[in-house]
């Protein structure tokens, strides 16, 4: 025999004393790797034993005690992995009625015994290639099934966080990060959604099915700080009328997020210190040791490295809790995101209030776009708030708006202004075209102008649906 093996494994179920181990040296001598099971229920307990990392083919024998071999393949094409195992059927009856039955019963090919050494060789080779084959497109669709999965949490994320440059690097760093359970650290102004980007990436990860505890660690004095963060027990202190468990226990298995943690006090830094260390704490006036399995988002907009310079801020928790890094620009700097962030609060306030807004117009973006927002996004979202119990209509125009907006139009240079305004109406064309769900008409209405002036800033802008 001279063939070209391209190997594999290889299982033959046989009970013939002389063609089963003849088989399986055979199948060995071509370089194959072959294992030999005696019965249908043998067989399948070593498909059971070897599940995930089975044969690649199957040889089978028509007659064998207690479950045949006919019974045998129409269990593997019912299993949900085996069913892809290709079945060649051993038989002494090479009737045509005899080889309509075990193709029914799902067999991929038939040999009749006694068979030619070569033609088994080379029937198993040509039902390996197609094995090989059906699993690289297998592995295709998974990647393809990964690749496209991803693309729409990126484009989900986009669409929470904006559309910005600085935003879609943030929003990357989301997902690359959803897989660990590694402390993060969020600073940035106030204001810039940092508790916004922490659900985020709470929602991204492994421990989605626990629990997101918000601590605002600024609005407790340092006694009912330390009680908040891991509880007290009954009579502790004056007003403590029954056992409370912490926010670490509430967030045991899921995750806590520790806003304004620059506000901490240093004794308390201490205690969060070891709870990031041993994941062990004790309720206020309890003796007993508690532990957490607590993933740790912090948040900030004070300078943490100036905070260690002065003495108020530990460096060994700042490195603790600064493991990931994410920097959140103000949204001076990132005003290509007003569009999105604007339909995203229409849409929530419609459901607040009760309303039918259908967006806003171009006068009234281009005086957002004008803003230099101190306050961030969070001004942006009462500003939109406001339009929207103030309007008579279903679109915010210009008049709308406060009239502080208005001061702060005109203050970038005109070269500046013409191309800041053009990538203003990209963002809000793509945005509006986004909550459509790329309904021409619908977009066109929204924004009032027709669909014809609508498919030209398409063309324009370069547009093209997600997907």
């Amino acid at each position: 025999m001279n063939h070209v093996n391209h190997s594999g494994h290889v299982l033959v179920v046989e009970d013939d004393p002389y063609n089963g181990p003849f088989t399986k040296e055979l199948l060995t001598a071509a370089g194959f790797r072959a294992d030999l099971s005696v019965s249908a229920e043998d067989g399948l307990d070593f498909l059971d034993r070897h599940e995930g990392d089975g044969p690649d083919m199957i040889l089978l024998d028509v007659n064998l005690p207690g479950i045949s071999g006919l019974e045998m393949t129409a269990k593997l094409k019912a299993h949900a992995e085996f069913q892809y195992i290709p079945v060649m059927l051993f038989t002494v009856n090479d009737s045509l009625e005899s080889k309509i039955e075990g193709l029914n019963s799902g067999a991929d090919g038939y040999l009749a015994k006694p068979f030619d050494p070569d033609e088994l060789i080379a029937r198993v080779n040509s039902m390996l290639r197609i094995r090989r084959l059906y699993c690289s497109l297998r592995h295709e669709r998974q990647i393809n099934r990964k690749l496209t999965h991803t693309l729409d949490r990126s484009e989900g994320l986009a669409k929470l966080l904006g559309r910005s440059h600085k935003m879609r690097e943030i929003a990357e760093l989301v997902l690359d990060i959803s897989d660990s359970d590694s402390h993060v650290l969020i600073q940035g102004e106030s204001g810039t959604g940092k508790e916004v980007l922490a659900k985020a990436i709470w929602q991204e990860s492994r421990r989605t099915s626990g629990s997101f505890i918000v601590v605002n660690c600024a609005a407790y004095a340092e006694t009912l700080l330390h009680s908040e963060l891991f509880g007290h027990e009954k009579g502790a202190f004056t007003g403590a009328i029954r056992t409370k468990p912490g926010r670490f226990e509430q967030a045991d298995g899921g995750t806590i997020f520790l806003d304004e943690v620059g506000e901490i006090s240093l004794p308390t830094q201490v205690i969060l210190l070891r709870v990031i260390q041993e994941r062990k704490f004790e309720r206020v006036g309890g003796e007993k040791t508690l532990s957490t399995d607590a993933r740790i988002i912090a948040a900030t907009n004070r300078d943490l490295k100036k905070a260690m310079t002065e003495g108020k801020f530990r460096e060994d928790l700042y490195w603790r809790l600064n493991v990931i890094s994410i920097h959140v620009p103000p949204l001076r700097e990132r005003k290509e995101d007003i569009p999105q962030l604007v339909m995203n609060f229409v849409d929530k306030y419609n459901q607040l209030l009760g309303k039918n807004i259908r967006g806003v117009s171009n006068d009234a973006l281009d005086r957002m776009f004008g803003h230099h927002w101190p306050g961030n996004v969070r001004e942006l979202e009462n500003v939109v708030e406001r339009a929207m119990v103030l309007v008579k209509g279903d679109i915010i125009s210009a008049e709308n708006l406060p009239a502080e907006l208005e001061a702060s139009v005109g203050c970038s240079e005109p070269e500046d202004r013409a191309s800041d305004l053009k990538r203003l109406e990209k963002d809000h064309v793509l945005a509006v075209l986004d909550r459509c769900g790329w309904n021409k008409y619908k977009a066109a209405k929204i924004m009032g102008i027709s669909r014809s002036t609508l498919y030209s800033k398409i063309r324009k802008f370069g547009l093209k649906e997600a997907g």
